[in-house]
């Protein structure tokens, strides 16, 4: 993705009021806020995505499924105070709801 892929997560969790986000990338997804020093962002790299309260899982071991159902693991997911992801591995992300 492109260096805007930043601004637009941004723009889009600044409407929804909310910093959760979940992000997709090939072989992780991460549930994280996005940090944002003293609830601004001039100083945020367009690089790279700042994330408080992190919990990163491999998709491989996250999720498994059989004709009928899915089930998914977060016991083997990783949690990390901080973490900064970088915005060109991205695939997919969603601003959630605080109360999600």
């Amino acid at each position: 993705m492109s260096k805007p892929v930043s601004k637009a997560i941004y723009k889009i969790a600044e409407k929804r009021g909310s910093s959760k986000i979940v992000i997709f990338t090939d072989k992780l997804k991460i549930d994280g806020n996005i940090y944002k020093k003293d609830g601004h962002c001039e100083e945020c790299h367009e690089d790279i995505l700042a994330l408080e309260n992190a919990l990163v899982c491999r998709l491989s071991d996250y999720c498994t499924c059989d004709e009928d159902n899915c089930d998914c693991d977060d016991y083997v997911c990783f949690r990390y105070d901080w973490l900064n992801v970088n915005v060109d591995e991205i695939v997919a992300f969603s601003i959630l709801d605080e109360d999600d």
